[in-house]
């Protein structure tokens, strides 16, 4: 093989660069136009070495609309961009995608990230109302919370913050709140006085978005869920929408949940090699209608991601659920995207900016 001149009126130098590149690659090329066949490309892109291929990347990215018309569109249900920021020193601002993108770890399923659900459950990390506009206005939409963790070092004053930005018309979910058993007994009372003192101020707009963990003996958090639900009843319409982030739970979980809030969706991230064998036959049976995928970024790290997670590898919680589920890629995400639109009632059209 080799280079044969065809149809002329090339320049001298692409003659050359053509005789070069036809030798390195074994490859016939008959003009310069068809250096663009993808056969020559891609022997040419298997030639340059990593450093020449992250040049490449970062000098020439794909633009919104053509990651969006290459790969699949996503939503991240459940991250914490605050703590993400924090850790690899970034400053959550108006540039927040241009940031995630520049930081993103090894991304092992590309897809198009649409929009995420940021939670901010750190009175000292709350966004001030500005910030509030700026992300809902870039789709990384805001829920505001009082992680149960700290239900005995919350200030007085800093509930009241919490209450106040419940009220900005940006913030439509309430939480992330609830129980965490996987701290000493001690404190778990003050985790059940702290949600019956706040789920009074629940807005019928408002997802509410729960964390249920439970103890090192209670895995498939049976115990801690029906303490949970013994806390809602009476106090949550049996409409409410509610997201139990990182659901661990099994099928009596999940039913006792719908039973009691039919609009009820659970979120699995990528770590699905974690679940118990309870936990793993929910995760094959919950209809796909109630499903989502999360990265609670930026924790859920490994191998496949680095020390610290992101929003931008939500593709792996679409694979690994997809795995369990006997489900393609693309399926779990078309599902995730619909449900994550219906569940916090919104819509948008074309890439994120």
């Amino acid at each position: 093989m080799g280079y044969v001149p065809q149809g002329g009126g090339e320049h001298s130098s692409q003659v050359e660069a053509v005789q070069a590149i036809s030798r390195l690659t074994g490859e016939e090329v008959g003009s310069f136009r068809n250096l663009l066949h993808w056969s020559v490309l891609g022997r040419l892109w298997a030639l340059l070495t990593t450093s020449e291929h992250d040049f490449f990347v970062d000098t020439y990215p794909l633009t919104s609309d053509e990651q969006k018309s290459r790969w699949p569109e996503a939503t991240d249900s459940h991250c914490h961009l605050d703590r993400l920021c924090a850790q690899v020193g970034m400053t959550l601002d108006e540039n927040i995608w241009s940031h995630l993108r520049d930081r993103s770890p090894m991304i092992e399923v590309e897809v198009n990230l649409g929009a995420l659900v940021t939670n901010f459950c750190d009175p000292h990390t709350y966004p001030n109302d500005a910030l509030l506009q700026t992300l809902s206005k870039l789709r990384c939409f805001p829920t505001i919370g009082l992680h149960p963790k700290g239900a005995e070092k919350y200030r007085d004053s800093e509930i009241k913050e919490f209450i106040r930005l419940l009220g900005t018309p940006e913030v439509g979910g309430f939480g992330e709140v609830g129980l965490d058993h996987s701290v000493h007994y001690s404190e778990w009372l003050g985790q059940a006085v702290l949600l019956q003192r706040v789920l009074g101020y629940l807005e019928e707009r408002h997802v509410l978005v729960l964390h249920c963990r439970g103890s090192t003996q209670d895995m498939d958090g049976r115990e801690v869920n029906k303490r949970l639900l013994s806390i809602l009843h009476g106090v949550v319409n049996r409409d409410r929408r509610i997201y139990l982030h990182c659901f661990r739970g099994d099928m009596e979980v999940f039913r006792a949940f719908t039973d009691a809030f039919p609009n009820t969706y659970v979120g699995y991230t990528h770590k699905t090699g974690d679940l118990t064998p309870g936990s793993l036959l929910a995760l094959r049976t919950i209809p796909t209608e109630r499903l989502l995928i999360e990265t609670d970024a930026p924790y859920f790290t490994g191998p496949n991601i680095g020390p610290i997670s992101s929003p931008t590898v939500v593709g792996l919680a679409a694979r690994n659920v997809g795995m369990v589920r006997g489900e393609s890629v693309n399926d779990v995400l078309t599902a995730t995207v619909a449900n994550f639109q219906r569940l916090y009632r919104l819509n948008w059209v074309g890439a994120v900016s």
